[in-house]
């Protein structure tokens, strides 16, 4: 009991932290509101999410090798898919949230979260397609989420 109260800590320290704090003053708190001036929550979710996504690609593809640069496909490609099919459908109910209070605190809440989440609280214990498949059920749920929550898109603010 006392390791799950631990793993709850250290993986909302590190969210906040590691992510939180140093990504959500630019996602949110710089391009988020520019991007709403001229486009719907879906879509500057979507734009903002992509690039989030592809921003936790690259150092994923620089860890994915070994010592002689090999690189480990098996390493490579779940957490890739994750990055690309989960985070966007994430930062359009982030951008949502935003919109509706404007508190960059809650986003970073939010931020915290998913990575406590995913990384700590319910993180598998498999690899493989066994990992891109328990991905792609995450991802099948939020864009479910997305599609239940989303009124019709405006022309923005």
């Amino acid at each position: 009991m006392a390791a799950t109260w631990i793993t709850l800590v250290e993986g909302i320290a590190i969210g906040l932290i590691g992510g939180g704090l140093m990504e959500e003053p630019g996602w949110t708190g710089f391009a988020t509101p520019k991007l709403r001036r001229r486009h719907g929550v879906l879509p500057t979710g979507l734009i903002v999410g992509f690039l989030w996504g592809l921003w936790h690609v690259l150092p994923t593809y620089w860890g994915s090798g070994d010592s002689t640069g090999t690189l480990s496909l098996a390493l490579l490609l779940p957490p890739s898919f994750f990055y690309i099919a989960v985070l966007p459908a994430y930062r359009v109910l982030m951008v949502s949230v935003y919109d509706r209070t404007e508190s960059l605190l809650v986003i970073i809440l939010m931020h915290a979260s998913l990575t406590a989440s995913t990384l700590f609280v319910f993180a598998p214990s498999v690899g493989g397609v066994n990992l891109f498949l328990y991905y792609l059920a995450l991802a099948a749920v939020l864009w479910g989420i997305v599609l239940a929550t989303q009124t019709p898109i405006s022309e923005g603010r």
